[in-house]
């Protein structure tokens, strides 16, 4: 058994010591074994650590017991147990100023030879928000992007089911232990996760899903993370609770905007209006701004077998190219194709009919790719 990995869990476990005082004191002694077994007379002589933190310690020097339990319980159940020392733990999360000292994972996804970009959003969504949301996993996954979100209600698990359904990488960052999944009918998607992604998660098994753990969740989202992409938030709440951390992280923000009268498009609207996040209406904005505008080695494109289509006639499939790259309003669509509005405002609505496109607010439409 790993000793310091150990001694990390065991200080990671007493209530009162976060990961930014176990890094400092860490600093100060050279290992988590040395904190443990450093007098009390010397800790407390390092800056900052007073009568009641050496307590905390002494507690945490008594853990044994229960941190060979969890990590025997890891072990048996298939979960990694990462370090912040070690190399497989992810180097965008590792730098924020309060990382986890420990991190447990389940599954195939490696943060470190994948880019991660965050989609995240209310758990109340409207069907523009859901299209969105499927829209921009799909997109970002077959570019080989892992994405990352909460598997909450919403905005979360459409984007999680998105990625699944193409065939891509995604992770699911848990507010609880790795021994339940909550929402629970949240898992079996969860399970189909783990084969070409994951689940991580700051907190030991046992941990429930309390209302207080899901804050400290979202800043590991935002850290994991090039990127924070939220579709659909009201003005308070978890999304933008991501997207400020992400913001005081240095990561991109992205939000796509709304209608002014609808509660879940005033968060990201306010995201736009305040500087926190910029403008998106397409994910391939969000590659361009991220260096990523040329990665193209998992990119599907447009094809019959990925419209999941019979045959479309030589019209509609003009139509279809014309909206492959970006959503089109109906003007710039007549323009890019050669058809009067007339004629296609009738090849628009069988299409429609036929699933293959879908018609946005203002008269603008949309793509939707399906899977064969």
């Amino acid at each position: 058994m790993d000793k310091e990995i150990q001694a990390l869990l065991s200080l990671s476990m007493v209530k009162g010591i976060g990961p930014v005082l176990i890094r400092n004191l860490i600093a100060y002694c050279g290992s988590a074994q040395e904190v443990l077994n450093t007098p009390k007379a010397k800790l407390q002589k390092i800056p900052g650590i007073g009568v009641r933190t050496v307590q905390l310690l002494f507690e945490a020097s008594k853990m044994a017991e229960k941190t060979d339990k969890e990590l025997l319980y890891c072990e048996t159940h298939g979960i990694d147990v990462l370090a912040f020392t070690e190399a497989d733990y992810p180097q965008n999360l590792k730098f924020i100023h309060d990382a986890p000292v420990i991190l447990f994972k389940k599954g195939s996804v490696r943060f470190n030879q994948q880019t991660s970009v965050a989609i995240v959003g209310t758990r109340k969504p409207t069907d523009y928000g859901r299209e969105n949301a499927t829209f921009f996993a799909q997109y970002l996954a077959e570019r080989g992007i892992n994405v990352v979100s909460g598997m909450a209600y919403g905005i979360d698990i459409a984007a999680h089911k998105s990625v699944l359904q193409c065939g891509g990488i995604t992770t699911g960052v848990l507010g609880h232990g790795l021994d339940i999944i909550y929402p629970g009918v949240h898992a079996e998607k969860a399970k189909q996760m783990l084969e070409k992604g994951g689940l991580i998660s700051e907190f030991c098994s046992g941990t429930k899903p309390d209302m207080n753990n899901f804050p400290a969740r979202n800043r590991i989202i935002a850290g994991l993370s090039k990127a924070v992409i939220v579709i659909e938030a009201a003005e308070s709440g978890g999304a933008l609770i991501t997207a400020h951390f992400a913001f005081d992280q240095n990561r991109e923000v992205f939000a796509v905007p709304g209608n002014i009268d609808r509660p879940y498009s005033k968060g990201c609207n306010k995201l736009i209006r305040d500087n926190i996040a910029r403008l998106v209406s397409h994910p391939q904005e969000v590659l361009d701004e991220l260096g990523l505008g040329d990665n193209k080695t998992q990119e599907k494109g447009l094809s019959q077998e990925s419209l999941s289509l019979t045959l479309l006639n030589e019209d509609e499939w003009k139509i279809a190219r014309a909206l492959e790259k970006a959503d089109l309003h109906i003007d710039d669509l007549s323009e890019k194709t050669g058809f009067g509005v007339s004629a296609l405002n009738v090849l628009l609505l069988n299409l429609e009919f036929s699933g293959v496109i879908s018609q946005l607010p203002g008269k603008v439409f949309r793509l939707m790719r399906k899977n064969a």
